[in-house]
């Protein structure tokens, strides 16, 4: 399980702050709930992830990253494991990830009027998958948290699972050791999205900051992993949240802020000083 340890810890300061929002549950989002529907939405946009400009864990981020990595596993019927950046030793290194998020909406296909396409066996929508999960606290009863899961909008393709998976699903408990007054004050539904468009080496800026131990090679993780990428929507942007790669598995990056358009290199920098001292 995910950051238990650094968690509790976290858990136990005073001036942590418990969220006590809840979501309501919904079966199906609007895309006005989670996208920006401008035209920017239909444009490719470069982020990237730098390792000095990220939150602190915490306690509600674990159970977050608990859920997504119950899901997972359950999906691909073998045991996920997410690792943190911490649990890497990578909080300890300047690095920077570049990911480019897909278009939130499908261009729509303007066809002539006169074009009748062909009768052929059209594929099912994807659908979006709900999973209930009792949520067990160190003692007492558990707590129902549910998490919609959708494709990306923007992919190209939807996984297959969005086709060969059950609409609603119901997993096994997950168990932390979290007492139940604080679970009880934590978010209750989480909506995410997920793609597969990402490369397989997607975390390749990473390797030579990671101890080759750590390293253990695609033979050790599932396809299915490789080039994935999870979202949250929050503030009509998606945010990474979970990053697969075929040499380091999963990677949980929801603790850190996305920064938009690429950053500008030290020589770049003076020689836009310069221009501008010239003209000046």
């Amino acid at each position: 399980m995910l950051f238990i340890e650094a968690l509790n810890r976290a858990s136990t300061q005073p001036n942590e702050k418990k969220l006590i929002s809840r979501a309501k549950y919904r079966p199906v989002i609007s895309n006005k709930d989670s996208v920006d529907l401008s035209s920017a939405a239909h444009q490719v946009k470069e982020i990237h992830l730098d390792s000095q400009n990220k939150s602190p864990l915490t306690a509600s981020t674990s159970v977050f990253a608990n859920l997504i990595e119950h899901v997972l596993s359950h999906l691909i019927n073998s045991n996920a494991h997410l690792h943190s950046p911490e649990e890497l030793n990578l909080d300890t290194k300047d690095w920077k990830l570049f990911l480019q998020v897909p278009p939130m909406t499908k261009e729509k296909d303007n066809k002539s009027v006169e074009y009748v396409a062909p009768e052929v066996l059209q594929r099912p929508p994807a659908k979006q998958l709900i999973f209930h999960i009792p949520v067990k606290p160190s003692y007492g009863i558990p707590v129902e948290m549910t998490v919609l899961l959708s494709p990306h909008n923007g992919s190209p393709e939807a996984p297959s699972i969005f086709y060969t998976s059950p609409k609603e699903n119901w997993l096994p408990v997950l168990r932390t050791p979290y007492p139940p007054e604080f679970l009880e004050q934590q978010i209750t539904h989480y909506h995410i999205l997920l793609d597969q468009d990402g490369e397989p080496d997607q975390l390749s800026p990473l390797y030579t900051h990671i101890n080759q131990s750590k390293v253990m090679g695609e033979d050790s993780f599932s396809p299915h992993t490789f080039g994935l990428r999870i979202w949250r929507a929050k503030n009509n942007t998606l945010t990474p949240v979970v990053l697969g790669d075929s040499q380091i598995g999963l990677l949980f990056v929801g603790h850190f802020k996305p920064i938009e358009g690429n950053p500008i290199s030290e020589e770049e920098r003076a020689r836009q000083a310069s221009n501008l001292y010239t003209k000046a």
